[in-house]
């Protein structure tokens, strides 16, 4: 695992956790990604945390989210797949310059 994913999984878990006790997140897959003028990485990520109102907020703020990442700045954060106690999202990773 890079360091670029092992960071985005802590952070997302600890941002997480601050608005449902025991919320988590794991890599599903992560792939590089580049343009024209970027490079960077999609990484996608299952957040699991118990449901709660507080916890859905964060979900559905969670593409505006200001997510600090050595070296990467977040492009975007989509949600892929709601299900009940998880939510598959996909982070765009662009590198800082």
């Amino acid at each position: 695992m890079s360091r670029v994913e092992r960071d985005l999984i802590k952070i997302v878990t600890d941002s997480a956790a601050e608005t449902a006790a025991g919320a988590g997140a794991s890599l599903v897959r992560s792939r590089d990604w580049s343009s024209s003028l970027f490079n960077g990485v999609r990484l996608t990520m299952e957040i699991t945390a118990p449901k709660n109102e507080a916890f859905e907020r964060w979900l559905a703020e969670l593409p505006e989210a200001d997510l600090r990442l050595r070296g990467y700045f977040v492009a975007s954060a989509d949600l892929v797949e709601r299900r009940e106690g998880a939510a598959v999202v996909e982070f765009l990773l662009v590198e800082e310059n």
